[in-house]
């Protein structure tokens, strides 16, 4: 900035001038007189330039210091602009205050602060605006004025205006603002609102005191650190870790070799596991996760199981991954684990051996709950429930076919007694019979009681019962009528002998001829009688051989044709070519086959057809031959069926009443069966079984053989 001549300078400018004047006097003094208008001219001149200069420097000097100040007013004006303009935008509070502690200026960011407006703080006191305020920054006001170094609070708690009742937390700076002349002019604050601050810092403190409560009451413990190009850095873990592998929380505390985790971070991880370990944590993608169970090697030596959870960040700003991994101890768990494996493999094998011993059993049984559930079953009842397996469905809807049919009566019935209930069952249309056994099983100090049916069948057992019955019966009759056919041979051999001799004595004369002809059919049938009686009693022996019974059919087939042709009945047979072997006698075989065939055809009225059909046959998982002869005539009565095998039971004029009585005993002898009924689309139907010894290929022949 230029400033204004001062008063030496002046005087030295006009001395110089008037100096100057007088030596251009005497310069021209010295010369003529001719010259001497010009000479007074030209000093005039001289004279005026000098005395004329100072003033010229002087109004210039003035001009210039007016625009320096003009500039430097503009200047102040905007520099004080733009320092409102600062103080107005600055989210910190300013405030100017003089000597006497009055405002002198205060900014829009501190009057918020305050709640009241700036105009309601200027020209007062600090203590007048706010007592509570005043009283505490009073005093570092003045200290502020007493000192050069600028004071600082921390931590100022305040109740302003423009939270009533709710304390604030300010941080404040005090400095002194001094004159150009040192003169002390005021002291400026600046304060900022750390509330937000504090309270965020406030309830940091209570979650890091809340996760470290955490942390310590939990059993598991936690370990982080940053990956960073596949390698652990920065390694941290909870003091948990103390109590899970007895080392302590120090020796995690100071870092390996180049930064990375404690050695004993991997020196405690199982020799076989520690290599997978490493592998599955330092290969974690960002944003992934690994859970793995592995065993850890305590300070003292044991081996324990954990499971290590571990989870990874995505990348930060530096490329590294935050990973955090929690560690569970499930040692009680896995041997809890290998126990209750053990325990399944035991129940496994008990069960196995309870499941192979129940359905060794022979016998069908079921076991019920108290409700008539049926809980278990071996495989024999399996098989009588169809291949089906009912648990847990109730015994009345699984039950459709016996001997199961009948056992919900006997289960109410065992619900009311709580004893053992047996009945025998018949199953009419399969011809089998079983003896059903139910009890009520309570067991002790338990409400879980069990009902057991057993079903036993009986079958075979009757069949033999009544086979023994027979055969004692038979053998009796079998004696008694072979001594009775013995002692009506010879008089019927005597009859017909003395009808042989009176017909040579008087010749075959017509009034004798049907008397001759009726002794002789009835001896003739006296006779058959008496073979029959005889072939009824003969005890059990002969020639046992194992071959087909097709020629033994055949044979018999043979000996009925005149029978058929008689009564004009045609015999057609269609028997297999090749058939499993039986045992048999064939000659008592033979007289079972001619039999059955007789009496169909006597059955079946003229114009009739029987036939006569052997196939292989399986059942009750066993090979049998059939031989199946079916009649035209009327069929069997039901009433007459229980009785069609008892000897001399007939209902055919002129029968014995023996023929199915000695086919039944003779296919006894050989293990057979016998059964009767009536074909659904007319006429009786035998059907005769015999055990077979093999089973080949089976090849029909439908060849007719005319009777």
């Amino acid at each position: 900035m230029h400033e204004f001549p001062t008063r030496r300078q002046m005087l030295l400018a006009v001395v110089a001038a008037s100096t100057l004047a007088a030596f251009i006097e005497w310069t021209w003094s010295s010369a003529s007189a001719a010259s001497a208008l010009p000479r007074v001219l030209t000093t005039a001149a001289l004279v005026f330039i000098c005395a004329g200069t100072p003033a010229l420097v002087l109004a210039r000097a003035r001009e210039r210091t007016r625009r320096e100040r003009d500039a430097a007013r503009r200047s102040a004006d905007d520099s004080s602009a733009l320092r409102d303009a600062l103080m107005d935008v600055t989210p910190v509070g300013f405030a100017f205050f003089d000597r006497n502690l009055r405002y002198i200026h205060v900014n829009p960011a501190l009057a918020a602060m305050n709640g009241l407006p700036a105009g309601g703080h200027l020209g007062r006191h600090v203590s007048e605006v706010m007592p509570e305020l005043g009283r505490l920054l009073a005093p570092r006001l003045k200290r502020a004025l007493e000192t050069d170094a600028p004071i600082t609070d921390t931590c100022l708690e305040v109740e302003t205006p423009a939270a009533p009742g709710e304390p604030r937390f300010w941080f404040g700076s005090y400095s002194r603002v001094s004159g150009s002349g040192g003169e002390v002019l005021g002291v400026i604050a600046s304060l900022s609102e750390l509330t937000e601050r504090m309270r965020a810092e406030q309830t940091l403190q209570e979650h890091e005191g809340r996760l470290d409560v955490l942390t310590r009451s939990l059993p598991d413990y936690l370990w982080g650190g940053k990956l960073r190009e596949g390698a652990l850095r920065d390694f941290y873990c909870t003091p948990v870790i103390e109590r899970t592998t007895g080392y302590p929380a120090s020796a995690f505390a100071e870092p390996g070799p180049g930064g990375g985790p404690p050695p004993l971070w991997a020196e405690m991880i199982h020799p076989d596991d520690r290599t997978r370990y490493r592998t599955r944590i330092e290969s974690l993608a960002p944003g992934s996760e690994v859970e793995l169970e592995h065993r850890i090697i305590c300070a003292d030596g044991r081996v324990r199981w954990v499971r290590s959870r571990a989870t990874a960040s995505a990348r930060d700003t530096q490329g590294e991954l935050h990973v955090g991994c929690v560690v569970t101890d499930i040692t009680d768990r896995y041997l809890a684990d290998e126990l209750r494996q053990r325990l399944h493999e035991s129940f496994r094998r008990s069960a196995q051996e309870w499941r192979r011993t129940f359905d060794a059993v022979s016998s069908p049984l079921v076991v019920l709950g108290a409700d008539g559930t049926v809980q278990r079953l071996n495989a024999a009842a399996c098989i009588l429930f169809g291949g089906l397996d009912p648990s847990g469905q109730p015994l009345s809807t699984a039950a459709f076919s016996p001997p199961w049919s009948s056992t919900p009566p006997l289960v109410d019935e065992l619900r009311r007694t709580h004893g053992i209930i047996t009945r025998e069952v018949t199953d009419p249309h399969a011809h089998r019979t079983w003896e059903l056994s139910a009890a009520w099983v309570d067991e002790a100090g338990g409400e879980d009681s069990r009902i057991i049916l057993v079903a036993t069948e009986v079958t075979r057992l009757l069949e033999l019962q009544a086979s023994l019955r027979r055969s004692e019966t038979m053998a009796a009759m079998g004696a008694i009528v072979a001594g009775v056919a013995h002692e009506v041979r010879n008089p019927l051999f005597s009859i017909s002998a003395v009808v042989d001799a009176v017909e040579a004595t008087v010749g075959k004369r017509a009034d004798l001829a049907p008397y001759v002809d009726v002794l002789r059919g009835e001896v003739r049938r006296l006779n058959h009688l008496t073979q029959e009686l005889f072939e009824y009693g003969r005890p059990t022996r002969g020639e046992w051989v194992e071959g087909p019974i097709r020629p033994v059919v055949e044979e018999a087939l043979a000996a009925c044709t005149r029978t058929g042709e008689q009564s004009r009945v045609t015999v057609t047979p269609a028997l297999a070519e090749v058939l499993p072997s039986v045992r048999m006698d064939s000659r008592r075989l033979f007289h079972v086959f001619r039999n059955v065939v007789e009496n169909a055809v006597q059955h079946s009225p003229a114009g009739t057809t029987v036939s006569v059909a052997t196939s292989p046959l399986e059942e009750e998982g066993r090979a049998w031959v059939s031989c199946t002869v079916r009649d035209g005539g009327p069929g069997f009565r039901e009433e007459d069926l229980p009785h069609v095998f008892e000897p001399f039971f007939s209902k055919r004029r002129g029968g014995t009443g023996l023929g199915l009585a000695i086919v039944q005993r003779i296919l006894e002898e050989h293990q057979g069966r016998i059964r009767l009924r009536n074909h659904p689309e007319g006429g009786a139907e035998v059907t005769l079984l015999l055990p077979a010894v093999s089973a080949p290929t089976l090849r029909l022949s439908m060849d007719p053989l005319a009777s």
